[in-house]
């Protein structure tokens, strides 16, 4: 019977989701005049960076066709492994993404992850622009799933700063011991010049019984060309019952 509730629970908020793509109605009116700025964008118009870590599934306000190619890597000097994850996005229609995701460790597997996003709309004089991403994710290695139900807020604050932020839900397992944990992601950007953007991003979850895992990842964009971007970072993370460490990361995007 909790597995029937469940289910009806994350169907019914797919079809909420779907439900606000499809009336949304997205204004072509570029706010930023001809700023070019960063490859990997968190949203178009208004012009907000994507953020390293966290990232999105093509900009909000994604076109029908529009494909991009990318992979993140992070390295914790203090571990002897190296997590990275090779990624596939392409907008299925206007306003709606979709992500395939190969999280791995070395040469390993780890997970499979399957992502959803959709733009809602713009408003505040076409200075923010919101919508909803929804991910899962299935753990190979434990043979269980988990889920992160998103929304998203993009904000354009002034010529040279925007930021982009995250709050949402995650089911870490779809059985009666699983549990939920809140989600929330702030990244904040500094447009330095067409083809250089600063950036902060601070991600986090807040787990049961006041578990607490953070990452904060300061971080610059490099505009190689009109298609090519990467990003690049260096910050402090710390999960489950692991001290504070150092992390390293990088991401490579080509976007078509």
């Amino acid at each position: 019977m909790r597995s029937r509730y469940r289910q009806s629970f994350f169907l019914a908020l797919i079809w909420i989701c779907f439900s606000a793509t499809t009336e949304a109605h997205i204004d072509e009116t570029d706010l930023n005049g001809d700023m070019e700025g960063d490859t990997a964008l968190s949203s178009e118009n208004p012009h907000i960076p994507e953020p390293m870590v966290f990232d999105l599934i093509r900009p909000l306000g994604v076109k029908q066709g529009e494909v991009e190619i990318n992979t993140l890597v992070m390295r914790d000097p203090a571990q002897a492994h190296t997590e990275w994850a090779p990624e596939f996005e392409i907008g299925i229609r206007d306003n709606l993404a979709i992500e395939f995701e190969l999280p791995m460790q070395n040469s390993r597997i780890e997970s499979y992850k399957l992502a959803l996003q959709g733009t809602m709309g713009r408003f505040f004089d076409r200075r923010a622009i919101h919508g909803w991403q929804l991910i899962g994710y299935y753990d190979r290695e434990h043979g269980s799933y988990k889920m992160d139900s998103l929304y998203l807020l993009g904000l354009r604050l002034a010529d040279q700063f925007s930021t982009l932020n995250m709050l949402g839900l995650r089911r870490d397992d779809f059985n009666p011991a699983g549990t939920f944990s809140g989600l929330f992601n702030s990244a904040w950007f500094y447009d330095y010049s067409q083809k250089v953007t600063l950036g902060l991003e601070f991600n986090s979850e807040f787990k049961s019984h006041g578990k607490w895992n953070y990452l904060v990842m300061p971080q610059i964009h490099l505009d190689f060309a009109s298609h090519t971007s990467l990003q690049l970072g260096v910050g402090l993370s710390q999960y489950e019952a692991r001290k504070t460490g150092l992390q390293t990361g990088l991401r490579l995007i080509y976007a078509f």
